[in-house]
């Protein structure tokens, strides 16, 4: 205990001497524990597989290469009627819903749904803070969902291990809210970048997954050091292999200006498709939550069930979905064109039902897979008219636009798509599909809880929020039943209209046309008032605002002059008077937008 206690006071003293030295020993802790969590889910999901698929339903699906791959794996025959052993699959689904529905929503019900879009709420809303029991719950539950044959991925949940962590150590640490969110975007990174064996797409992606248009620079230092860390202790596991391994014979890379056309169509189709995959998720998500008759615990278990009917026909929608791509990898023409159609449709709402139900785990492995089906029938259909790109070739490109459309994260999925395949001469048209989809896709995405900016981020509301004054404009504030007087009247007639009305001071109009602006501190002693008119004495050079001018302004003019009013006109250069504002009604609006605020916050 002495020695745990002598440990933290050194990295305590560390973290609080500097931005180097502290994310240089969190970054490394982060990583730590993501490339152990990466191995933990891994195992955890070949162990369920185990009981539910192998073992239960008596199937076995393929695996990608990070596990060997498995080329040549028999296709499943399409049949209408099913034998009665293929109706322990819907069991095992069912079972795998019910069992996560049970943990997700009795200890840790935030868990639900994919564990990045969870992890991207808390930074943006909940200043970073994971409660201790997430990533548990998480990797338990996503472990059942998916070893049992639900459609969802094991990132989500490894990221959600690791972001968890991050909040955890910043709390040791009693490090502040800012780098709160920092070591858990960081987490986000290191998970996803250590379980995808792509530490600089991971680094980068949690920087950029938070926005819909813009980065956490700040998080990226962190996420590298974090990300890499996690890769090094994962990839140790495997020979440092990546995800998916290609022929030998594969000659991939950009070989003809033409293909660009072909490229430019891919990502057309992979924005549309996306646009039609979103909605998709987030109308039956919508559905599971109006079901108020039936309770949150036995959701899963409906989603799992209709997975299992779907995957009685067409198993290729359970579990992760690695191998399957593997397939089309080593032999485009392995699968049918008609089933590669269907399967994009099919793997869509299996996905839908999956997670949209409650059911725990994340959407990147099931958006790779439906991208990857979409690029093998666009490649079948297309080779003809492009003979110089291969089938796996469009499949590799259409797998990483489709998801870095639907992502909102273009830029460092292309670098994980590149780092999964080792398809590095690809980089051209995988820029050009990606992009394309990214801007079809529009603000289709589908992490929820993305932001558009910084700016729309509570997280940074203070760097970004004007001041209260400068939100106010003057029409808001203004007195319209202002004081005046003629410029023709003598000083006598208007001195007892400032009597009358207790001011010092009166805009002096003909027909609602400024002249002029009278004051009392402006007329010299001895004046003759009954034979001296208004404008003998008057200020011609009066100081005016506009009406879409803020409360702020008229403040800082007001502060320079000693006049203590100023008179509002229509437009800049305008003589048409609206009325006046002073120090009491910019006061006045101050307090009623203050108490505005103070009312919606409560």
């Amino acid at each position: 205990m002495r020695y745990l206690t002598s440990i933290h006071g050194w990295i305590n003293t560390q973290v609080k001497a500097g931005d180097i030295r502290k994310w240089v020993i969190l970054g490394v802790l982060i990583g730590i524990v993501a490339g152990l969590g990466s191995i933990l889910i891994y195992y955890s999901l070949y162990l369920f597989s185990y009981i539910f698929m192998n073992k239960l339903a008596g199937i076995s699906l393929p695996h990608s290469g990070i596990s060997g791959g498995t080329p040549g794996f028999p296709l499943p025959e399409f049949t209408i009627f099913p034998s009665l052993r293929l109706l322990l699959i819907p069991l095992s689904t069912t079972l795998g819903g019910l069992f996560s529905g049970f943990l997700v929503y009795r200890f840790a019900p935030e868990t639900e749904g994919h564990g990045t879009d969870a992890a991207i709420d808390a930074f943006h809303n909940k200043n970073g803070r994971i409660r201790r029991r997430v990533p548990l719950i998480k990797m338990l539950s996503s472990a059942i969902t998916i070893g049992s044959g639900g459609s969802a991925g094991r990132e989500g949940p490894t990221a959600q291990i690791a972001a968890g962590f991050g909040s955890f150590v910043a709390d040791v640490f009693t490090m502040s809210d800012r780098d709160r969110r920092i070591a858990m975007a960081s987490g986000i990174g290191a998970g996803i970048g250590s379980i995808f064996m792509a530490p600089l797409g991971g680094a980068l992606l949690s920087s950029e997954i938070l926005y819909r248009k813009d980065f956490e620079v700040e998080a990226l230092i962190p996420s590298f050091i974090a990300s890499v860390t996690g890769y090094s202790i994962f990839g140790y596991m495997f020979d440092y292999r990546p995800i998916f391994t290609l022929p030998a014979q594969a000659n991939l890379g950009f070989f003809h200006p033409a293909s660009l056309l072909l490229y430019l169509l891919v990502g057309i189709l992979a924005g549309v498709i996306g646009i039609g995959y979103v909605k998709t998720f987030y109308w039956l998500t919508s559905v599971f939550r109006k079901m108020n008759h039936i309770s949150v615990y036995f959701r899963p278990a409906i989603g799992g069930l209709a997975v299992g009917i779907i995957a009685m026909y067409f198993p290729e929608v359970m579990g992760l979905g690695y191998g399957w791509v593997q397939q089309i990898f080593y032999d485009g023409y392995f699968f049918p064109l008609w089933l590669l159609i269907t399967l994009v449709l099919v793997k869509i709402v299996a996905t839908s039902f999956t997670i949209g139900s409650g059911g725990s785990g994340g959407v990147f492995a099931p958006g790779l897979v439906t991208g990857a089906f979409l690029g093998g029938a666009i490649g079948i259909i297309m080779h003809p008219f492009f003979p110089f790109v291969s089938i796996l070739e469009v499949t590799i490109v259409c797998m990483i636009a489709f998801f870095g459309g639907i992502s909102k994260a273009p830029l460092s999925v292309i670098i994980m798509g590149t780092e999964m395949t080792q398809s590095y001469t690809l980089f051209l048209p995988l820029m050009l599909a990606t992009v394309t989809a990214y801007f079809i896709s529009g603000k289709s995405g589908i992490y929820s809880k993305q932001v558009d900016t910084r700016a729309d981020s509570p997280a940074h509301a203070a760097e970004y929020q004007k001041p209260i004054m400068e939100q106010v404009k003057v029409y808001e504030a203004y007195k319209k039943d202002y004081i005046h007087v003629s410029p023709d009247a003598t000083l006598k007639e208007a001195l007892s209209v400032l009597r009358e009305s207790r001011t010092k001071s009166a805009v002096v109009e003909v027909d609602n046309e400024l002249v002029g602006y009278l004051s009392l501190e402006e007329i010299r002693e001895g004046i003759n008032m009954s034979e001296t008119l208004v404008k003998e004495v008057m200020i011609h050079d009066t100081l005016t605002i506009t009406k879409d001018d803020n409360i702020h302004m008229a403040l800082d003019i007001l502060s320079r002059s000693t006049l203590g009013k100023l008179v509002v006109v229509d437009q800049p250069g305008s003589r048409k008077i609206l009325g006046t504002i002073g120090f009491p009604e910019i006061a006045e609006a101050y307090n009623r937008e203050i108490r505005r605020i103070k009312s919606l916050q409560s």
